[in-house]
């Protein structure tokens, strides 16, 4: 679906290899696509950027990795539990149950510590710990799910920011050509520097997983370091409980509208569209109430990944925001940005003038080398479509994330050495381009910003000018 300003963000599975539903999904209006690296492998990444790039260029390679999340091993069968049971968790392939990426976890674990398996699919609390076992006793739930995510609320077991395994695929994704890393418990400013250190050169971009109250009490030493970050409700409700998920989702969305940095909001926002072709009244009141609270973007999981309707999910959302954006009333937002204060007051001035000219101004063409102008610019919800052209495809596609970019484009700059580096050729360069790709016709009043670092290689003149087509 067109014409709406918040980003689809779906996890690729099972449910959707198929090459006509990915190219189903992005008709839709799927904007990112995840890979799941607590499942992919190398070679199923490389399955998922074919799928996609068969279809499109435009939609952003979001790679996930898990960090230090415990996850069970693979046993044959869900195993049928219900509160009382004793549940043995092992160390060792010798065990039905045990944690296979975590073998000596029992020795972090304390009597009374809480067990969580996936998003609170159920809870165990350890009764005793003996010999490397840590013997349970089911509190709630039906089934432990083989290869199911756990959490250990309050457990420091780990100081690993990144596993073996996903240093081999996140090495994999930037040789490949993908665009995003989104990274689990992202808790300071530390953890998200090693990741960018990893990183290195390359220009793939951080999202920072928020998942406990450490990464909460540490967002503004973050901020600095990250592209974004996602609001991973599924390790907050059990970090936190699920009583204080509304308010933190409303406060992080708050920091992060000001901070001019893009926010994902996931964890089951169409849970039921696993099974079922239709969502809850519940779930479609969540995602609105995501979008108004300014999200940049939502996120399918399961849904999309193991669900039997990935297409008719991706549909809903795109169905839900465009009915709650219509309610969304251009409005300034004031507070520093996380960017160089001449881009954040550019970007103030751009989106005074789109409030004020209301229909007056049919259209804002942005030209910004890396794309911060114009995330910073859509943050204030102007009614008037942004396109962007950007220096190169990995940018194009992480604007991808941020809500109220309707198209960017990959423009390679103009020669500076060229006599012709001024005003009216940079202006004739993209209308051209503008103009060819449809995006504006003749007649029309746009507001046309040329935005390039100060101080450093400037790749198109600085413009901030009204014009008719």
């Amino acid at each position: 679906m067109s014409g709406i300003k918040t980003r689809i963000v779906c996890t690729i599975g099972p449910a959707s290899w198929d090459p006509q539903v990915v190219k189903g999904m992005i008709d839709e209006g799927m904007n990112v696509v995840r890979g799941n690296g607590a499942f992919a492998d190398t070679d199923e990444l490389d399955k998922v950027a074919k799928l996609v790039r068969d279809v499109s260029d435009d939609v952003a390679l979001m790679i996930d990795v898990k960090g230090p999340e415990i996850r069970l091993n693979k046993f044959p069968e869900p195993i049928a539990i219900k509160p009382g049971d004793e549940i043995i968790i092992g160390n060792s392939e010798n065990d039905d149950i045990y944690p296979a990426n975590y073998p000596n976890l029992s020795e972090y674990i304390e009597n009374g510590q809480r067990i969580i398996m996936g998003d609170g699919d159920a809870e165990l609390v350890v009764k005793n710990v003996k010999e490397g076992k840590m013997y349970c006793e089911v509190v709630c739930g039906e089934r432990i799910k083989p290869g199911q995510g756990v959490n250990v609320p309050g457990c420091n077991y780990s100081n690993e920011v990144l596993t073996e395994k996903d240093k081999e695929n996140l090495k994999h994704a930037i040789n490949t050509g993908w665009d995003l890393v989104s990274a689990s418990f992202i808790r300071n400013a530390e953890s998200a520097k090693y990741i960018n250190e990893f990183i290195g050169d390359s220009q793939m971009k951080l999202i920072a997983k928020i998942e406990d109250e450490e990464g909460i009490n540490n967002i503004d030493e973050i901020l600095p370091e990250v592209a974004g970050i996602m609001i991973a409700r599924g390790g907050l409700g059990v970090e936190l409980g699920l009583s204080k998920i509304p308010m933190v989702q409303q406060k992080l969305l708050k920091r992060m509208n000001i901070a001019g940095l893009p926010v994902i909001t996931a964890t089951q926002m169409l849970e039921s569209m696993t099974n079922n072709p239709r969502p809850t009244r519940a779930e479609a009141t969540d995602v609105a109430n995501a979008i108004v609270q300014g999200t940049d973007a939502v996120m399918l999981s399961g849904e999309s990944a193991m669900g039997k309707y990935p297409v008719e999910s991706v549909r809903v959302l795109a169905e839900i925001a465009k009915e709650a954006e219509e309610s969304i009333e251009p409005k300034l937002i004031h507070g520093k940005a996380e960017a160089p204060l001449t881009t954040d007051a550019i970007a103030k001035a751009a989106a005074e003038v789109c409030n004020s000219m209301k229909e007056d101004l049919d259209s804002v063409i942005v030209v910004s080398k890396t794309g911060t102008t114009s995330r910073l610019i859509a943050r204030h919800n102007i009614r008037q479509p942004i396109y962007v052209f950007t220096s190169s495809g990995t940018y194009k596609r992480g604007l991808m994330t941020s809500q109220g970019i309707t198209k960017a484009f990959v423009f390679e700059g103009m020669d500076q050495k060229d006599c012709r580096y001024d005003r009216d050729c940079g202006i004739r360069t993209i209308l051209e381009m503008a103009l060819k790709e449809g995006i504006v016709q003749k007649g029309q009043k746009i507001l046309f910003l040329g935005k390039t670092p100060i101080d450093k290689v400037e790749y198109f003149p600085n413009l901030f000018e009204i014009i008719r087509i």
